[in-house]
């Protein structure tokens, strides 16, 4: 905007020049005109500068440099020795600046025009030419947030100021009037509105005049202006009239739109333009008669074909779009950038149907089909960046696929949402994908993975990884390593196997990578304390030996490295891979000693090597200048080490089968097969490999091809698969394979039977559970079953079929499974208080602590007869109490008994009574701990957190192991809020943390991006829960 700049441009002139002209002549109040030569200059001569006149900004008009600093000083000082008050000028031009500002940026203030206006008003302030117009421009759109009628009142006072102008009204000054009164859709009255014209009115004039007529949909008015027009011989143009068509049309006056039509035909003017604006019109309206009329008669460009469709989309006659699309067919695959334009068009607009039939129109025509799926992906990234539901997003992507326009609309909405980070979105899709038998493979979560890390952290990582599991996609080495281990707290790694086999990672998946990640850490001693703890998972060694190898060279501890090679007999295959790698190993001065040193501890734990490993040990030492007769106590060692009856050597060059991952057994397997070799050895591997993993899709696809090459399943084979379709819900298959293995000679584990009978039971296939128990005698009962026997009972207890919990107690124990415990005893207890049958439950009670000596259930009953105590609702109620409480006493001791009564007073929020007790009484540490075992399978540690807000600061109980106990189980579980809960109790009460406990603290807060408290200083407690 001109005058905005020309305002803009005099704010750095008026700074300077008001500094020197107040500083010498306001000081004399500027009443007098004193010769420009007494007073000093007041600016440079040189940039160029508006003349400032009688309190108003005028046109930009010379540069200073062409005028002498004398003259235009004494201008300045005339135009500010008026009689208005000074302070009211500056008010103004300060005003006006700021006004000036505004318009600069597009955002005028209404609350600063009317405050400019008032002034004005008030010291008859005398506008100047282009600040009218300036302040008249800004009545109209610029103040979009006002009413019109508003707007239009400060047309009206700004007006008032302009004819008081002694520089009067101009052309201009009428023309951007007329703007002003389109703008804000005032009534324009032609006739009238020329009488009152002081100045001769242009062609312009007359064009504007007729537009605001047009606008306002007047008849009378319109007939009126091209009267005059004609009678001043004004041509109306084929412009100026489709203008007034485009304006009927937006006015919804389509019957003046086609007078004004017909007016154009008379004159032989061309109508294309303006019968596209009638099609534009009758689209709006929904006259489909009459648009497809106008379609026939006047053919339209594809653009305007596309802009019709965009108005009937927006005009709600959407259902009307595929008559449209008929004229468009035959050019649809040359103007597909058009096409996917308007498509996004409509979306952004929130007409995401109208798009999407769009595409199903040229889905189903023969001559559109293969491009419409050009169209589809467009529409679908918009799609998402609108963000409607989640739900939407997939009902449309999944209409794609099945209507076989972009069979890839699945995989390719998922790579839009993991890029953007779109957990639910992602998810759908990953569930749609699923359904349509598209495999979602673990490398898809990495970036949720990432997105979970940073912005949650430990406890949402495992969420996903949980889901990842239950979905079907087991996580695999790649995902764990660089997605999940980095991002968890593996300070203890024993409790971060626990935490993922919780969430249902075979621990067969977890091992190989969480020994990888611990040994790229160097972490030699966690290592050792895993593998002393979890041996029963298998280890893919050839993924190890080279962070082993490394992590060796930067720690020298050999223990762990023969610890971790010799606690499998596959481990021992890598031996002599593990000696050749130190030896060859530049970065490593490995002298005679520490070979020696392995060699011995290799010997003490009776480890064995291929005698071809051997051979080649000693032969990398022969290249190594090794000097044979000095250490031949060495070559001794390797001989022994060597055994000739070891074959598969993890040193040759063909890597034995057996010490193969997954991945190298299925590489392996298309080679042979390809070489017409035998299979047999590799399918039995792999299956045994994938049992283990729970990967039920693979052992399928496995077993077919067994079936097919006509292999027997061995027993053990038969036993994998029983135990994997057991834990699959496969119970028919389970059943079969089952039957298969009664007719053997072969043992079946007790656990995988009671595991199975659990299952049925679940699947109210009771009969059939007993069946099971009841028949199979080739039981190998030597394993402990009590924990398998434990969740049978209770599943059977917490189904409908309870009442048959005391018989399968009484077979299992019959069958040899198990014998009678106090785990085992609470079921039969439960199933009363499922009834709320107190009375019978405590009946139960006093005949397990009769007859087996047993307590099942003690605090429970407690914690119930004690809730009921109050309400009186068993009128024996004391009594019970004491007889449990005296049962509790004789079979274990008063202090236990006085444990179990604390923690069902705890449970109930009776703090007052806790006191009471541990004023006069002591409680058992063991019992406790108990408990705290018990709390931990149940995942509910309420009771200790309420029992250690009771006891007194001056009891002796040990408050720092119970505030450790239920920090460790709040950790396994991931419940941040109790763990900040408990802090903030062991602050109230002065409980004096150990050094461990704010270690576990902080990581476990830390993991999970929750911020420490203020008590913790972050910088010295931060500790790195990955090392």
């Amino acid at each position: 905007m001109i005058e905005t700049d020309k305002m803009l441009q005099l704010r750095r002139y008026m700074t300077l020049l008001r500094a020197g002209a107040k500083s010498r002549v306001v000081h004399s109040h500027l009443h007098t005109s004193s010769s420009p030569r007494e007073i000093p200059s007041l600016v440079t001569c040189e940039g160029y500068v508006s003349r400032y006149v009688h309190h108003g900004l005028s046109r930009l008009q010379v540069h200073l440099r062409k005028l002498p600093c004398e003259s235009y000083t004494a201008t300045c000082i005339r135009t500010f020795s008026t009689t208005v008050p000074q302070t009211s000028i500056e008010d103004i031009d300060h005003k006006l600046m700021t006004l000036c500002d505004d318009i600069k940026r597009g955002q005028v203030s209404a609350d600063n025009l009317k405050e400019v206006i008032k002034l004005c008003e008030e010291t008859d302030y005398q506008l100047q030419h282009d600040t009218g117009m300036l302040l008249l421009k800004c009545c109209g759109n610029l103040l979009s947030n006002l009413e019109t009628t508003e707007r239009q009142y400060l047309t009206d006072q700004v007006w008032r100021l302009a004819k008081k102008s002694s520089e009067g009204l101009t052309l201009e000054y009428y023309n951007t009037l007329l703007n002003v009164h389109m703008e804000n859709s005032n009534s324009v009255e032609p006739k009238q509105f020329l009488v009152d014209m002081n100045v001769e009115p242009d062609k312009n004039t007359y064009h504007l005049l007729l537009s605001a007529v047009a606008k306002m949909g007047n008849s009378n008015h319109l007939q009126d202006i091209i009267s005059v027009m004609k009678e001043k011989n004004v041509i109306i143009d084929e412009d100026t009239f489709n203008g007034l068509v485009e304006i009927y049309v937006t006015n919804d006056n389509i019957a003046q739109a086609e007078h004004v039509i017909k007016l154009m035909q008379d004159a032989k003017l061309s109508t294309n333009k303006a019968y596209t604006e009638l099609a534009y019109g009758y689209a709006k309206l929904g006259d489909i008669p009459n648009l497809v009329k106008i379609l026939n008669d006047e053919p339209q460009s594809n653009t305007n074909l596309l802009k019709l469709i965009e108005v009937l989309s927006t005009s709600n006659n959407s259902r009307h779009i595929p008559v449209v699309l008929n004229f468009l067919m035959t050019s649809v695959p040359t103007i597909k950038l058009q096409i996917s334009k308007t498509i996004t068009n409509l979306i952004r607009a929130d007409r995401v149907a109208d798009a999407h039939m769009i595409i199903n129109c040229f889905v189903m025509n023969d001559t559109t089909k293969d491009v419409a799926k050009s169209f589809v992906n467009s529409f679908l990234n918009e799609l998402i960046m609108l963000n409607p539901s989640v739900d939407e997003i997939t009902r449309y992507t999944i209409d794609f696929v099945n209507s076989g326009c972009e069979p890839l609309a699945l995989i390719n909405v998922a790579e839009s949402g993991l890029k953007l980070g779109r957990e639910n979105l992602c998810l759908a899709i990953f569930k749609a994908m699923r359904e349509k038998g598209i495999e979602v493979r673990p490398h898809y979560y990495w970036p949720l993975l990432a997105v979970a890390h940073y912005n949650h952290g430990e406890a949402k990582i495992l969420s996903l990884v949980k889901y990842m599991v239950d979905t079907g996609v087991t996580p695999d080495f790649d995902t764990l390593l660089n997605y999940v281990f980095p991002y968890v707290n593996t300070a203890n790694p024993s409790i971060t196997l626990q935490k993922l086999l919780i969430n249902g990672v075979p621990g067969s998946v977890v091992y190989t990578p969480l020994i990888f990640f611990l040994l790229s850490h160097n972490r030699m001693q966690d290592i050792k304390t895993l593998c002393t703890r979890s041996k029963s998972y298998r280890i893919y060694y050839k993924e190890i030996m080279k962070p082993l190898v490394r992590a060796y060279i930067a720690t020298k501890d050999v223990e762990t490295c023969v610890l971790l090679l010799t606690m499998s007999p596959l481990g021992q295959n890598f031996i002599g891979w593990f000696l050749k790698m130190l030896l060859n190993n530049k970065q490593l001065t490995y002298t005679v000693e520490d070979l020696h040193v392995f060699l011995e501890a290799f010997k003490k734990c009776g480890a064995k090597i291929p005698q071809c490993d051997a051979t080649v040990l000693k032969n990398t030492l022969l290249n190594e200048n090794f000097k044979f007769t000095e250490n031949a106590n060495i070559i001794k060692l390797i001989d022994n080490l060597g055994n000739i009856n070891l074959k598969e050597s993890a040193l040759s060059l063909f890597t034995p089968p057996k010490c193969m991952n997954p991945n190298e057994l299925a590489c392996h397997l298309v080679e042979l097969k390809n070489k017409n070799m035998p299979i047999r050895n590799t399918l039995r591997l792999l299956l045994e490999i994938h049992c283990i993993e729970n990967n039920l899709k693979k052992v399928e696809e496995i077993k077919q091809e067994w079936d097919r090459c006509g292999y027997e399943l061995t027993p053990g084979m038969k036993m994998q698969l029983f135990e994997l379709y057991v834990r699959c819900d496969k119970l028919r298959d389970a059943e079969i394979m089952l039957s298969n293995l009664d007719t053997s000679n072969f043992l079946i584990d007790n656990v995988k039977i009671i595991k199975f009978a659990t299952a049925l039971v679940k699947a109210n296939k009771l009969k059939k559970a007993f069946e099971i128990i009841n028949k199979i005698d080739n039981v190998n009962l030597k394993t402990d079953a009590k924990k398998q026997c434990h969740l049978l009972l209770q599943t059977l207890a917490g189904s409908e079929y309870d009442s048959y919990t005391k018989d399968m107690l009484n077979l299992l124990i019959q069958k040899g499974y198990c014998e009678i415990t106090t785990e085992l005893l609470r079921p039969i207890v439960a199933i009363s208080l499922k009834h709320n049958d107190i009375q019978g439950a405590v009946d139960i009670f006093i005949t397990c602590a009769t007859k087996f000596k047993k307590t099942p259930l003690a605090l429970e009953l407690l914690t119930e007869l004690l809730k009921q105590k109050d309400s009186s609702k068993l009128l024996d109620t004391e009594i019970n109490i004491k007889k449990i409480y005296n049962t509790l006493v004789m079979l274990t001791s008063v202090d236990a008994a006085n444990t179990m009564l604390v923690l069902a007073l705890a449970t109930l929020d009776k703090t007052q009574e806790i006191q009471t007790i541990l004023q006069n009484q002591r409680i058992s540490s063991v019992t406790l701990l108990h408990y705290f075992k018990y709390a931990q399978r149940i995942r509910n540690v309420d009771c200790l957190l309420k029992l250690l807000k009771a006891i007194p600061s001056s009891n002796e109980m040990d408050q720092s192991l119970l505030s450790e106990m239920l920090l460790s189980i709040y950790s396994k579980i991931g419940d941040c809020n109790n763990a900040i809960e408990l802090w903030k109790l062991m602050c109230a009460k002065n409980i004096k943390p150990s050094e461990q406990f704010k270690n576990n603290f902080t990581q476990f807060l830390q993991a999970n991006k929750v911020p420490l408290p203020l008590e913790f200083e972050q910088d010295k407690s931060e500790i790195n829960v990955n090392n």
